[in-house]
């Protein structure tokens, strides 16, 4: 039994030692195995070096804090640089200590490997730091940015903070106006007049003493060189200065009170907007008062450029400036962004410079009559056989009268500019009058043309400068039915008076040629009256 039992033991220990050996190998193999996994994956994990963060002009280190003013915000550039050929994920995640500080989150990126061919692998973001618009001052304000960075290849993390420290500059500090004289004077005086509402009245006071004083010595003092509505333009500059100082009061004077940031505000806005349309307003008075008075002294002046006709002009692009000035002011004062409204603006002058052709060709060309002058005010135009007289030159239209001055006739700029225009009375007002007429056949032609000279050169309405004008001629021009037709040429003093001269010079034609028994031809009809076939004599 025993001899049995002795080989049954020792076989089953060696199989054990065999099973514990296979065991120990597989382990060894599989750490062998995992080893060298772990090793590859540290290999490609990403490292510091494999990127770089940069914020130029800002040392995240440094706690140097940006100083932003209420209301405002603080805007800063980040650079992402790969280094390495991995794919990288970059996110962003952001926080701030103190509520009246906000921001907006950048969007995610991906950086491409380096030497990506496009340049892909260097993005560039902006962080944009909001300060809250009715704040105080502030120090030690912290924004904290982490940005994310992972691989895409094998998920590993890195984390980079950046600090920026924000420092807040608020004009709503009542701290250093409160209870105090224009804002600078402690009120010492005792109860009951240690009040805010003491400096209160009394800087009130004080700011309307000094508008007084504008009022009555600075503005007598420049309005001696106003030469035309003196008493015009004082008024205009008196109630000017007085809306500019309680405009101006009001918001020391609430800071005075330590009224609430949120009542400064509003006040503040609609104080600064009725101050910009008063000036505005002013301005344009002033404006137009001047250039009034200045265009109608340059047209005063002979062959001057300039007159009353561009004050329509001059007035236009003032209204222009001054309203589209005083909106962007008003609407920067509201927080509205400008740069989306000059975008629309711009889209909706395209929709309106396409379909208002017509109109603005009327426009431009109503100011190159006013700028090029053609013609003038009073002046008598010819205009495809029809005579005008100017009345005036207006920016769409130039009106006309009659040449009996007995309507008044509108014409739009195009069509006056694209028109071919005769200007009888420009330089010279001498017009060369014709006038036709007719002698009896077996006339003496010589006789008629010395007589009718002789008449011309005593009338009155003919120029008779002959170095300047032509002489006056008389010309046979054709041999009609009744008579010889003939015309006499003179040049008269003024073509405005045209009718009334040509009137009289026909007057006297006739009176000249009956005074030398010269008959003027008339068609004759001779009627004979036929009895039984026969014609007979009708005066018999």
């Amino acid at each position: 039994m025993g001899g049995e039992r002795g080989p049954s033991r020792r076989g089953i220990m060696k199989r054990r030692r065999m099973v514990a050996a296979l065991t120990l190998a597989v382990l060894t193999a599989m750490v062998c195995l995992a080893v060298p996994t772990a090793s590859s994956d540290e290999a490609y994990a990403i490292e510091h070096d494999d990127f770089k963060v940069m914020v130029p002009f800002h040392d995240p280190t440094a706690g140097i804090p940006n100083i932003v003013e209420n209301g405002k915000s603080a805007t800063y550039s980040i650079y992402i640089s790969n280094f390495s050929d991995h794919v990288l994920d970059i996110s962003f995640v952001g926080s701030v200590s103190d509520s009246y500080l906000s921001f907006d989150t950048p969007e995610s990126l991906t950086v491409m490997r380096a030497g990506d061919p496009e340049g892909r692998d260097m993005v560039k973001t902006s962080f944009t730091i909001y300060v809250e618009e009715v704040t105080t001052s502030h120090k030690g304000g912290m924004v904290y940015l982490h940005v994310r960075i992972a691989d895409v290849d094998d998920e590993s993390i890195d984390l980079v903070p950046i600090t920026f420290g924000i420092d807040v500059k608020s004009n709503f500090d009542t701290s250093g106006n409160f209870n105090r004289f224009f804002g600078i004077i402690d009120n010492t005086l005792p109860a009951p007049y240690d009040t805010p509402f003491v400096p209160f009245i009394v800087t009130l006071l004080g700011v309307l003493a000094l508008a007084f004083v504008a009022v009555r010595l600075v503005i007598p003092l420049f309005s001696k060189y106003v030469e035309d509505d003196k008493r015009r333009y004082e008024n205009i500059m008196t109630l000017l200065v007085l809306i500019i100082a309680v405009a101006l009061f009001i918001d020391p004077g609430l800071r005075i009170l330590g009224a609430d940031l949120n009542l400064i505000l509003q006040v503040q806005k609609l104080s600064v907007t009725l101050l910009v349309v008063m000036i505005c307003v002013t301005i344009w008075k002033l404006f137009m008062m001047l250039a009034e008075g200045l265009l109608r002294k340059l047209g005063e002046k002979e062959n001057s450029p300039l007159d009353s006709t561009f004050l329509p002009l001059f007035s236009m692009i003032a209204k222009f400036v001054l309203w589209i000035g005083g909106i962007g002011v008003i609407l920067h004062v509201f927080g509205f962004d400008l740069t989306g409204i000059l975008i629309s603006a711009g889209i909706v002058t395209l929709g309106i410079t396409l379909g208002a052709q017509s109109v603005l060709s009327q426009l431009f060309n109503g100011i190159s009559l006013l700028l090029t002058r053609p013609f003038n005010e009073g002046d008598y135009l010819l205009i495809d056989g029809t005579t005008y007289v100017v009345r005036q030159v207006k920016l769409m239209y130039t009106e006309f009268t009659s040449e009996d001055t007995d309507r008044i006739i509108t014409i739009p700029n195009n069509t006056v500019a694209a028109a071919t225009i005769v200007n009888m009375s420009k330089y010279d007002k001498a017009y060369r009058m014709k006038i036709t007429f007719q002698v009896p056949y077996g006339e003496d032609i010589k006789k008629v043309e010395r007589v009718l000279l002789e008449m011309a050169d005593e009338n009155e309405y003919v120029m008779h400068n002959y170095r300047k004008y032509k002489k006056p001629a008389v010309r046979l021009i054709e041999f009609e039915d009744s008579g010889i037709l003939m015309r006499l040429d003179v040049t008269v003093t003024d073509y405005a008076n045209t009718p009334t001269i040509m009137s009289d010079i026909k007057k006297a034609l006739y009176a000249t040629l009956r005074e030398e028994n010269i008959e003027m031809p008339f068609n004759r009809l001779e009627v004979s009256i036929m009895e039984g076939g026969y014609e007979t004599d009708p005066t018999a």
